[in-house]
């Protein structure tokens, strides 16, 4: 560990490290001064961090080579990715019952339970590992985000400037992937959280053509959005190699989008942070280069 940190701190262990969101947590932990060890296949994904964590090579897929990075480690913070998410954190949960970790933070995904996702393949993985955390028997917290503001890059169509999606005038809340890191590291490092389930957003509910109207006036030139059908956009996310049922998953949530069906926005981040989440508009500005 780099820097004169005192032992009686907890370690906290970062499981899915160096995503977008992982990255941020384990930045925002160490600009705070805790004591972090990172969990990655290839050591070469954590070299970004420096010497300001501790790595150890492990996979979630193979609960034998995950005993030494947990050893030791007092808090976890776990997240994965369709189609590996209840396979991967139920590894996670075990070998953290194993080790004895006090406390386990979980980033799921928000609708989880809504009525038009719930039985989509990303909501029943995310609902079975958030079910095989609460029946573990060690305090938990469930972290579930809205729509990544980071998603709009994802989305972005470069070739012909702009968001092309079955949205209709539908409206979502978008939360900065550093908000989202933010509440985590809170939940991690701060008691009175344990067996709570926090759901976090941005403040605003907009239309995709909203976002598009706030992207160009932050990129300095026009992105549209088109709104088109479904049929228009499986073939295509299908031909990019995306698995079948996330496409359906993502069609799902588009359609509840569409139909209004989403849920609000929460004050969650406020609640935890004693701030406001940052708007669309700041993310935006930050990633303006992307977009241009």
């Amino acid at each position: 560990m780099g820097g004169d940190v005192p032992v009686s701190q907890p370690l906290i262990l970062v499981a899915g490290a160096t995503g977008t969101v992982g990255t941020e947590v384990v930045r925002q932990l160490v600009e705070q001064g805790e004591r972090v060890r990172v969990l990655t296949r290839d050591p070469q994904n954590a070299v970004k961090f420096g010497a300001a964590v501790d790595v150890f090579v492990g996979d979630l897929g193979k609960p034998d080579t995950l005993a030494p990075a947990f050893r030791g480690a007092d808090h976890l913070f776990v997240l994965s990715n369709y189609p590996t998410i209840a396979l991967f954190e139920g590894n996670a949960y075990d070998a953290a019952k194993a080790a004895g970790v006090a406390r386990i933070v979980k980033l799921s995904g928000r609708h989880t339970n809504a009525d038009f996702f719930c039985g989509t393949a990303v909501a029943a993985s995310h609902s079975e590992s958030e079910q095989r955390l609460q029946s573990l028997g060690i305090p938990w917290t469930i972290l579930r985000p809205g729509t990544f503001a980071s998603n709009l890059l994802t989305f972005f169509n470069r070739e012909n400037g702009g968001f092309f999606l079955p949205m209709g005038e539908g409206r979502d809340s978008f939360i900065d992937p550093r908000d989202i890191a933010a509440c985590a590291v809170k939940l991690l490092t701060t008691p009175g959280h344990d067996g709570r389930i926090y759901e976090v957003t941005g403040t605003e509910n907009l239309t995709y053509a909203q976002c598009a109207e706030k992207v160009s006036a932050a990129a300095g030139k026009t992105v549209v959005y088109e709104d088109i059908p479904e049929d228009v956009l499986r073939p295509g996310l299908l031909a990019m190699g995306v698995p079948a049922p996330i496409v359906e998953s993502f069609l799902s949530f588009f359609a509840g989008v569409r139909d209004g069906k989403v849920f609000p926005p929460t004050s969650a981040v406020a609640d935890l942070l004693g701030r406001p989440a940052r708007s669309l508009d700041d993310w935006a500005k930050d990633h303006a280069a992307a977009f241009a």
